[in-house]
């Protein structure tokens, strides 16, 4: 499904103008616009972590000053 997107952009910039019919191009615009949504949807998530979302390892900072991470308490997990 992805190579189609791919294709279909290739397609277009082969052509030499684009057609005078506005509902054509109106058509190929949405068409576009759909198969985009589509394939970020079909991009399957990340999977599930139980590492805290607040810090790295336990602790928050920028290495000088080194605080624990309220959330997760120290431990670096959620």
């Amino acid at each position: 499904m992805r190579f189609l997107l791919a294709f279909c952009v290739v397609l277009v910039g082969c052509v030499a103008t684009l057609p005078s019919d506005n509902g054509v191009t109106a058509d190929l615009a949405c068409e576009t616009a759909r198969m985009v949504v589509q394939l970020r949807n079909e991009i399957a998530p990340s999977p599930a972590s139980d590492k805290c979302d607040n810090c790295v390892d336990g602790f928050i900072g920028d290495g000088k000053i080194k605080m624990v991470c309220p959330i997760c308490k120290g431990t670096g997990k959620k």
